[in-house]
């Protein structure tokens, strides 16, 4: 194996790691930690979901946020856009990356966007081939790429399909997680090397989670595969609120501390990520209770 010279890591807090929580971050916070993020050498930050207010209280504000986001050169801005409605309210912002998202296993869609794979297929194809024809870039990411936490372990063949209607319908990267934090070492590298040989053309990203320890080596395992982008979250805030038990995400710090060890650069700062993770925290701790009716 020939170890790469460098691997993105992308920022997935503001989305993923506060979504999972029981407080409301102000705007303003948030657009606070944009800039400490970017100071730290981020490129690419998923910043929010566009999905109904409230069925993700702690994201209400992705219009007003998104809005807001500075232009910055050779930043990208991210977001999660479930339909059609989600992507008319991308296309009001600086978000030029959209995100298509569904499940592998249908217990898990169903329970995330009470709809069936099939069905949830359907949707984000037409919203990939619209938000290519206003020039944005599309993210396919499949949850549950490994394990369930209806089902168990989910068939490769599953992966496969949905891998393949996204690629089909034309989007630019695809994105696999590890939902629940269940895949091994093993299952990593195999879906990985499978898809990569399956689509040579189509670069693929790594959403890992780590609740037993096997965070690191997942790491390790996506990149003997070939893969040289993941997403992190600073202090490992995050989680599905639609998967039971769904630990945080993999730290930043922790990883690019993983990677610089090996001569991996990341282009990160190390200090600068370890104040983020204290940032984080302190965001979140000082966040407004989402019962507060104010």
């Amino acid at each position: 194996m020939q170890f790469p010279k460098h691997i993105q890591l992308r920022d997935v807090t503001l989305r993923d790691g506060l979504q999972n929580e029981s407080v409301f971050v102000a705007t303003e916070e948030k657009l606070r930690l944009v800039s400490e993020l970017v100071q730290a050498g981020f490129k690419s930050l998923e910043v929010t979901s566009f999905v109904r207010s409230d069925r993700i209280l702690p994201l209400r504000d992705a219009n007003e946020f998104a809005k807001q986001l500075p232009e910055l050169e050779g930043i990208e801005y991210r977001a999660l856009v479930p339909n059609q409605r989600g992507l008319s309210r991308l296309l009001e912002t600086p978000v030029r990356t959209a995100v298509v998202f569904l499940s592998a296993s249908t217990a898990h869609n169903e329970e995330n966007v009470q709809r069936t794979t099939d069905e949830s297929l359907a949707i984000v194809t037409d919203v990939a081939r619209r938000a290519q024809s206003h020039g944005v870039k599309v993210v396919g990411a499949i949850a549950t790429s490994f394990v369930c936490p209806f089902i168990g372990e989910v068939p490769f063949e599953d992966v496969r399909r949905v891998a393949a209607q996204l690629v089909e319908a034309g989007v630019s990267e695809l994105s696999i997680a590890d939902t629940i934090g269940r895949a091994t070492p093993r299952m990593v590298y195999e879906r990985c090397e499978a898809l990569k040989l399956l689509f040579p053309d189509v670069p693929l990203a790594l959403h890992l989670h780590d609740p037993r320890g096997y965070g690191l080596a997942n790491v390790y395992a996506g990149i003997q595969a070939g893969v040289y982008d993941f997403d992190v979250a600073q202090a490992g805030l995050g989680g599905c609120p639609y998967a039971p038990l769904a630990p945080g995400n993999m730290r930043a710090s922790l990883v690019q501390s993983f990677l610089e060890d090996q001569h991996i650069d990341t282009a990160l700062d190390a200090e600068r990520l370890v104040e983020l993770d204290a940032s984080f925290r302190k965001a979140v701790s000082e966040g407004q209770p989402l019962s507060d009716p104010s």
